[in-house]
C-alpha cells in the first residue's frame, strides 16, 4: 500500500523541468491553443522559453518594462488542471485566459466574445480538489479590466460558462440543463483553470473568442471570424495588462 501522503507535488514536477524561483512574471497569459501564445511573443521583449512538457511551452519576456508569462495551458480539463497546478507552484500571480468557446445563445455570433463572470462546472477535473457545490469565482478587478479594453474594440457578452468533458455530449437534454443554469458558453478548460487558481489564491479571469454556437448550429472553427477574433485577443490582452499593471494587480 502507498505510505507517502502524495506521489507527486507540482513543485517537485516544475523543478524536474529545470525550473528556479522568479523565472515566471507575475502575470499569465494562457490559452489553449498554442499558436495563439506564440502570438503573444510578437508583443514581448527578451521572451526566453522556461520549458516545453508533454507539448506544453512556456516564455517569459517583458511588455513596457513588466514581466510577463505567456503560454499554451490545456485543451481539456485534466491537462488544463495539470498545467494550471506547475503555473500556481511557479509563483504567477494573476492568470487571464485567452480561450475560446462555443455560445449558448441565438443571437451570439461567431467572433464575438464572452467574458466569465460565473463558472459552471461540468467537469471530471474539479472533483478531486473541490466538493460539487464548490463555486469557482473569477477576479473583479481583472473581469473589469478584460471587460473596459474587449468592449471597445468588439461585442462582449458577460455570462456563465460551462466546462464540459465530453464534446460529442452536447445533446439538447443536457445543454439545455446548463442554459438554465445560467450558462452563456460552454468550453472544456475554464472550470478547473479557474478553480485551482481560487485555491492558490491567485487572481484569474477569462475571455473566450466564440468559434461555434450551440443553438444555431453554427461552426466557425475555420471561420475568418473567428481567426481575427483570436489575432485581436493577443493585442488586447496586453492593454488589459498594461491597465492592470498601472494599477498594481499585475506587478
Amino acid at each position: 500500500m502507498m505510505q507517502r501522503e502524495v506521489h507527486m507535488k507540482a513543485k517537485d514536477l516544475l523543478y524536474s523541468l529545470q525550473f528556479k524561483e522568479g523565472d515566471f512574471g507575475d502575470i499569465a497569459l494562457i490559452s489553449g491553443q498554442q499558436h495563439r501564445a506564440k502570438m503573444c511573443l510578437g508583443r514581448m521583449e527578451n521572451a526566453v522559453k522556461n520549458f516545453t512538457f508533454l507539448g506544453y511551452t512556456f516564455w517569459t519576456g517583458f511588455y513596457k518594462g513588466r514581466k510577463v508569462t505567456v503560454g499554451n495551458g490545456g485543451f481539456y480539463s485534466p491537462d488544463s488542471a495539470l498545467v494550471t497546478e506547475l503555473l500556481c507552484a511557479g509563483g504567477i500571480k494573476s492568470f487571464i485566459r485567452l480561450g475560446s468557446c462555443g455560445a449558448l445563445r441565438e443571437d451570439i455570433s461567431v467572433g464575438d466574445y464572452i467574458l466569465a463572470t460565473d463558472i459552471i462546472r461540468g467537469d471530471g477535473a474539479t472533483r478531486y480538489y473541490v466538493e460539487d457545490d464548490y463555486k469557482p469565482k473569477v477576479d473583479e478587478d481583472i473581469t473589469s479590466a478584460i471587460e473596459n479594453v474587449f468592449s471597445r474594440a468588439g461585442k462582449v457578452y458577460k455570462g456563465g460558462i460551462w466546462t464540459t468533458d465530453a464534446l460529442f455530449r452536447e445533446t439538447k437534454d443536457i445543454v439545455n440543463f446548463y442554459i438554465d443554469k445560467g450558462a452563456l458558453g460552454v468550453d472544456m478548460v475554464t472550470s478547473p483553470f479557474v478553480t485551482i487558481a481560487n485555491l492558490n489564491n491567485r487572481k484569474v479571469g477569462a475571455i473566450l473568442a466564440v468559434s461555434d454556437n450551440l443553438i444555431t448550429g453554427a461552426l466557425g472553427f475555420s471561420d475568418y471570424r473567428f481567426f481575427e477574433a483570436e489575432m485581436k485577443m493577443t493585442d488586447l490582452a496586453f492593454q488589459v495588462v498594461d491597465d492592470l499593471s498601472k494599477v498594481g494587480i499585475s506587478q
